[in-house]
Parts: structure tokens; sequence; C-alpha cells
């Protein structure tokens, strides 16, 4: 809800970042510190925040909280506050497929100076059998709304629910991989091991619900509606 991180509204100071340029793919932690240059890159990894420490990870060790695997880099001057799309437990604040921009600053560290923002999210409403489902992409606005929400919800150990014939759940694609909303659950099955979010006001079914309305037909957004009240 990256993960990611992914939409980080500013730092301490709270001075806005800008986001990332889009020039070329992110690359690897492992590439990082095999560059020479010290001028602003985009990279990938798992954003690691253990005891105030922030840490960008080349790698993830499966445990729960996750371990940050090597190779990695620390981050100065790093406001964990102000990440949105994290998860945490005990203690510990992390978010897959976070990309951010880093300069280098001494001895091996390295500061942020931008974040890639939640962009056109695209959204599939799980509704058919054997025609398209209807699919949309959400605005830059809506999008950083998404996160936020995401951000607000708990990790637990369940099976994500399964859905049958007719509505089964909204599917939208984000920085932080494919995820599912149904039944109360959010699932990211592209995350190693999966994981489900919790979501007992159905949340995020709701707000995508909501952005639905010009690109499904009435009835179909009636079936939605009518599951959507039932617990």
């Amino acid at each position: 809800m990256t993960g990611l991180f992914t939409v980080l509204a500013g730092c301490g100071s709270g001075t806005d970042w800008p986001s990332t340029t889009g020039a070329g793919d992110p690359i690897t932690v492992s590439q990082l510190l095999a560059r020479s240059a010290d001028t602003p890159v985009a990279v990938q990894g798992l954003l690691h925040i253990d005891r105030g420490v922030a840490s960008l990870c080349g790698a993830i060790l499966e445990s729960h909280p996750p371990q940050c695997g090597q190779p990695s880099v620390e981050l100065v001057g790093f406001d964990s506050s102000a990440a949105q799309g994290t998860t945490t437990a005990q203690g510990v604040t992390w978010k897959e497929g976070a990309i951010l921009n880093l300069e280098r600053v001494a001895d091996g560290r390295f500061r942020v100076v931008g974040i890639e923002a939640w962009s056109d999210v695209h959204v599939v409403l799980g509704l058919y059998s054997g025609v398209p489902d209807p699919a949309w992409t959400l605005t830059a606005d809506q999008s950083k709304e998404l996160s936020a929400a995401l951000a607000g919800l708990t990790r637990v150990e369940e099976d994500a629910p399964s859905g049958g014939l007719g509505y089964h759940g909204f599917t939208f694609v984000t920085p932080d991989g494919t995820m599912v909303a149904y039944a109360g659950k959010v699932v990211n099955a592209d995350s190693v091991p999966p994981y489900v979010l919790d979501d007992p006001d159905r949340t995020i079914e709701r707000f995508l619900f909501d952005t639905a309305g010009p690109h499904v037909p009435a009835q179909g957004l009636n079936i939605v509606a009518d599951a959507l009240t039932r617990a």
C-alpha cells in the first residue's frame, strides 16, 4: 500500500521531495555500489527501517518481519514518519520494491533526494466470465489516496479469500506488484512470500468502487454495490 514506498510526502524539514525523472529503469543496490558517479540515480530494493536505521536492501531474507539482505546501503537523513505504503511489525518498517532516488554522501551512505510516486495505477474489476472485465487507470491524486489507505492496513497471517462467479474483487497494479482487494482482504501475490492485509471495513474495495463509475455499466455497479453491503 508498495509497496512501497512509494509516495513520500516529504522529509523531516517539511520540504517536498521531487519525483524521480523516469529516465531509464531503476538500477539494483549492487549496481549502485559498483557505480563510481555521485550524481543521483533511481534505485529499487527493499526499504527497511529497524530501530531508526533506514536501509535500502538488495535482497529480502524471508522471516516476519523481513530482514535486510545484502548488499545494502544505509540511508541518512531519512524521516521514517514521512513514509507511506509501508508495513510495520515488531518495530520494523519495510516496503518491498521501493524506488528511491539516491545520491552518495560519504562512507558508503546515501541520501534520498527523490522518490517514485504512484502513478498510472491500472485497475481491473473482476465481474464477468467469458468477456473482458471493466478496466481503468487511476488519476495521480487517486493513486496517492490509494497508497495512503493501504498504509493504514495491518498484515495478517491468513489465507487470501477466493472468489467465484459474479463479483470477485478489484485487481490493481502498483509499484509493489499486482494486488487483489476482495472480501475484506488485500493480497499481494507478487511479494516473496505473498502477504495479506486485513481490511475489515473493505476500505480499498469501497475506494476503488468509487472510482469505477464512468467505466462500469450500471448493472455491474449494482452487483458490486450489493456485494459490498454484505458482511
